[in-house]
């Protein structure tokens, strides 16, 4: 008799602590929510000049998702012109929440709209 009432304590607490547990992760940053990696089209024929250098760093990071949890792959640097795709939203970078998909260096990856002069692509991926 006595294992009916542990079993369903047990089962209690997993619920109790899967309720926790969302909550603890709704909390978390943005960032968490942003897919790496998603397929960007080729809707745009334009390129754009990296822009708004940031003191010790080569160029802007390269991500393969358009958000800082996203891994860098390159950094192109500053003053480059950056073949476009297409833009998405993603983490904000100085109040500024789009990423274009860009080419550089043989490399297919997402830049922060802040860092592409006339704020990257318009054409939304």
């Amino acid at each position: 008799m006595r294992k009916v009432p542990q079993r369903i304590g047990v089962g209690l607490a997993a619920v109790l602590l899967a309720i926790v547990g969302g909550l603890v992760a709704t909390a978390s940053p943005a960032s968490a929510s942003v897919t790496c990696g998603p397929p960007a089209p080729d809707y745009d024929a334009a390129s754009s000049q990296v822009i708004n250098a940031v003191s010790g760093y080569t160029g802007p990071a390269m991500r393969t998702g358009p958000g800082h949890n996203c891994s860098i792959l390159v950094r192109p640097p500053w003053g480059a012109w950056l073949p476009m795709n297409c833009f998405r939203y993603g983490d904000s970078v100085n109040g500024v929440a789009t990423w274009t998909a860009v080419h550089y260096g043989g490399y297919f990856g997402w830049v922060s709209d802040y860092h592409l002069s006339g704020y990257g692509s318009t054409k939304l991926c």
